[in-house]
């Protein structure tokens, strides 16, 4: 097994919002992520909660794909200024070590 790594990523959406994420993975799953930027999320609490499903899921386009699909269609949350497949866009930026937009 090897040890977390930090990985991080400025993501601009095609909107022009901006998607900040850092995470801690071990062995391409994350351990942890934060995510910030100037985008809305609401309720307010919906955040921390995509945050704490994102632990464990391996960094790979279908997994994550499917599970912040499924935490939109399952929960009130609804994105303001970005698209959920932008969250999935930015977490794989920080993957691939940079920027995206």
């Amino acid at each position: 097994m090897t040890g977390a790594t930090s990985l991080s990523a400025d993501y601009k959406a095609p909107g022009g919002k901006l998607l900040r994420i850092r995470l801690r993975e071990t062995s391409d799953r994350i351990d942890s992520v934060e995510i910030s930027g100037d985008f809305f999320l609401i309720p307010e609490d919906s955040l921390p909660k995509l945050e704490k499903m994102l632990e464990d899921v391996p960094l790979k386009e279908k997994e994550l794909k499917l599970l912040v699909d499924r935490f939109f269609r399952g929960t009130s949350a609804h994105a303001l200024g970005v698209a959920p497949d932008d969250f999935v866009r930015a977490i794989l930026a920080a993957k691939s070590g940079g920027s995206g937009s």
